[in-house]
């Protein structure tokens, strides 16, 4: 068969530039992620589309999750059962003394509110002053 009537392969007719919500749902990770792994060579780097528009090439992001290979979690490992507790034999339980109150404290109330003073708010001239204290 000659090579020019063979059609081109079906990776070259479909490969096309796609955006970052379509790379997105490929490749599962976040922006910062894809962003980090394309400065260590880890995925494919992005294609400048325009002034302010980037995208990947459809082959290159398959191709990087046909060879990615995710590594499984391993198997949780079986924890062991508790021991029942073992339950304290019975003791008879000796009456303890009350602690007596603590003896009252007596102040003199009117000593605390003729030292207290009011402190006033310097207004500027400009404005009004409210006192909503008593």
């Amino acid at each position: 068969m000659d090579s020019l009537s063979e059609p081109p392969p079906f990776d070259a007719l479909e490969d096309r530039i796609l955006p970052w919500s379509q790379v997105k749902v490929i490749c599962g990770l976040s922006r910062t992620t894809v962003w980090r792994m394309q400065k260590t060579g880890d995925f494919p780097a992005c294609v400048q589309v325009s002034r302010n528009r980037v995208g990947w090439w459809q082959s290159e992001i398959l191709a990087w999750r046909r060879a990615r290979t995710p590594r499984r979690l391993p198997e949780p490992r079986a924890i062991p059962a508790r021991p029942e507790p073992v339950k304290p034999s019975f003791r008879p339980v000796l009456e303890t003394p009350q602690p007596e109150p603590p003896p009252e404290i007596v102040t003199s109330p009117d000593l605390s509110a003729k030292t207290r003073r009011k402190r006033k708010a310097a207004v500027p001239e400009n404005q009004t002053a409210f006192d909503f204290g008593g």
